[in-house]
């Protein structure tokens, strides 16, 4: 079990599995994190919870204060092995959009990665169409990598594909707040600053097309 200022990011409980059904029935939790058609579906949340074995380090964000599940947090490996490069997700249910809990866990899942796991590089996609999200991103040290042009068909229109990435020399040279420290000046997180898995991650295990957001 792993500890950030306000969370507990521990395993995976069968007890969890309700949570989990809930946040992936959400529509605008699914719609900022999947690249194809929002389809809540029990079933497949059930199918992509049995692949979390297969996963890196699958982690589920809960208060230390009250106990109530915030989100999941999940660290995976993209292949070949020897690039050291991770990919790393969040989600966080609905009811905790706009608290810091985003900041928070992409902060220690940064520090995690490359101080615990040794990676050379993180990488992440965002859509263009969460700016929250891209900011979070930006403010933990992601860079802009590349964009696919109107890659996203999201309710009515073309949206861009944004690939940031992150390098360990980078972090260390710019990192000056302890990783469990919540910045009063975070971004906003009035977007869902849910995201899931990369292409490595729970999407994989059950054809579920999370992004980061």
């Amino acid at each position: 079990m792993f500890e950030t200022q306000r969370l507990l990011l521990r395993e995976y409980r069968l007890t969890d599995e309700s949570f989990f059904i809930e946040l992936f029935n959400d529509y605008d939790v699914l719609l900022g994190i999947t690249t194809s058609y929002v389809a809540p579906s029990s079933e497949r949340t059930r199918e992509a919870l049995k692949g979390l074995g297969k996963i890196l380090l699958f982690m589920v964000a809960e208060s230390k204060e009250t106990g109530a599940l915030v989100g999941f947090a999940d660290i995976n490996n993209v292949s070949p092995p020897q690039n050291l490069d991770g990919t790393i997700g969040i989600a966080i249910a609905k009811a905790w959009w706009g608290k810091g809990y985003g900041t928070e866990i992409m902060r220690w899942l940064v520090s995690y990665s490359f101080k615990t796991l040794g990676f050379r590089r993180l990488s992440l996609q965002v859509f263009a169409s969460n700016p929250g999200a891209v900011a979070l991103y930006e403010y933990v040290g992601f860079k802009h990598e590349g964009r696919e042009r109107e890659a996203i068909w999201r309710e009515g229109e073309w949206v861009d594909l944004i690939r940031m990435g992150l390098l360990a020399r980078e972090y260390y040279s710019d990192n000056t707040q302890a990783p469990q420290d919540v910045p009063e000046n975070a971004p906003s997180e009035s977007h869902p600053v849910s995201s899931a898995c990369t292409q490595d991650g729970i999407a994989s295990t059950a054809a579920l097309d999370w992004v980061l957001l």
